[in-house]
């Protein structure tokens, strides 16, 4: 998973892992802290010995090591990640972009009546599974700026819509409740005050892994959601989906959101060979075309302009710019493809 290990781990990158977060820092800062307050014990022994009083030693601050940023590495290896996206939800706002999401009510099952409104409230989310047909074995984590009162009220409001009731889990170290909305059973877990994880009731006891965690890295450069696929090949297999060659080892997707309403699409994966690259990206092109594009008797009617993709020594590369009338017509065929 070094793919998005690399883009989303941050805060592993100084040697701990994503379980521990700065353990080793942690000890030598308590190992210091025991030294000094020994030292200050023996000065104090040594000046009663001489008749002397003991002057109060001053207090030294300790600085909280940095949380790591991890959140995205242990949902990884809890769900066996290899599709994953993180969005930054907070750059997404104000764009045409949210907007088209939210009508389309992707977290209507799980968020609706809780007074929780992803296009105010996440900051961050992140969403992993071992491939797009398995969403069922997927983590997901929020980050999120809801007050502690108006969390609890979210989450009683979604314990109340469970059916069959709501089950709270106990012994798990963090609190968590098993709800079930529309036949999907997931848990709930409040990790730590700003972050919430959902995963599947097999997962639930590693739920307390994410405690201490500081979320996320902040994004590398001006994208505001990051989609990565380790062999994409099998792992983004569905109807509706392009197919990707098996030479391609990873493909990654870089969403930039523009003021004017449009939206950058830069893809990226390595391939075998330059002369692969070259096949691959010629049938990357011809497969997304056959994917937003549809036939009405002998006429061929394209969602948008192709996307090409080229070859740049090992590697395939495409970058599209959607404008806002292009993104109406692509969220309109997949709000007419999205389950409901």
């Amino acid at each position: 998973m070094e793919l998005m290990r690399r883009r989303v781990r941050g805060g592993c990158d100084d040697g701990s892992g994503p379980d521990g977060g700065g353990g080793a820092r942690l000890g030598v800062r308590r190992g210091s802290a025991w030294l000094l307050t020994l030292g200050c014990a023996l000065s104090a022994l040594s000046m009663v010995a001489c008749g002397g009083a003991a002057t109060p030693a001053a207090e030294v601050p300790v600085a909280e090591a940095p949380r790591p940023r991890n959140a995205a590495a242990l949902a990884q290896e809890i769900a066996g990640g290899k599709v994953s996206v993180l969005v930054y939800a907070e750059r997404a706002r104000g764009h045409a972009l949210a907007a088209q999401l939210a009508r389309m009510n992707l977290w209507g099952p799980l968020l609706d009546g809780t007074g929780i409104d992803p296009e105010k409230n996440l900051l961050r989310a992140f969403v992993t599974a071992p491939s797009l047909r398995a969403e069922r074995e997927a983590v997901i984590v929020l980050e999120h700026d809801l007050t502690p009162e108006k969390l609890q009220a979210g989450l009683d409001t979604l314990k109340g819509r469970s059916n069959p009731p709501a089950v709270e889990l106990e012994g798990l170290g963090v609190p968590a409740t098993q709800v079930t909305i529309q036949g999907h059973t997931r848990v709930v877990a409040v990790v730590e005050p700003s972050f919430l994880v959902v995963l599947p009731e097999s997962k639930a006891k590693l739920a307390k892994r994410f405690v201490g965690t500081g979320g996320f890295p902040d994004p590398e450069g001006p994208e505001a959601a990051v989609a990565t696929a380790l062999e994409p090949a099998k792992t983004l297999r569905m109807q509706y989906v392009p197919r990707v060659p098996e030479t391609v080892r990873s493909l990654s997707l870089d969403v930039v959101l523009d003021k004017s309403g449009a939206v950058d699409l830069l893809f990226d994966g390595p391939s075998e060979s330059p002369e692969q690259a070259r096949s691959d990206a010629a049938e990357l092109t011809e497969g997304v075309d056959r994917a937003t594009s549809y036939k009405v008797a002998i006429l061929k009617i394209r969602l948008f302009d192709p996307i090409v993709f080229t070859a740049e020594a090992d590697r395939v590369k495409a970058k599209r710019r959607l404008t806002p009338k292009e993104i109406d017509q692509l969220f309109g065929l997949l709000s007419a493809l999205t389950p409901r």
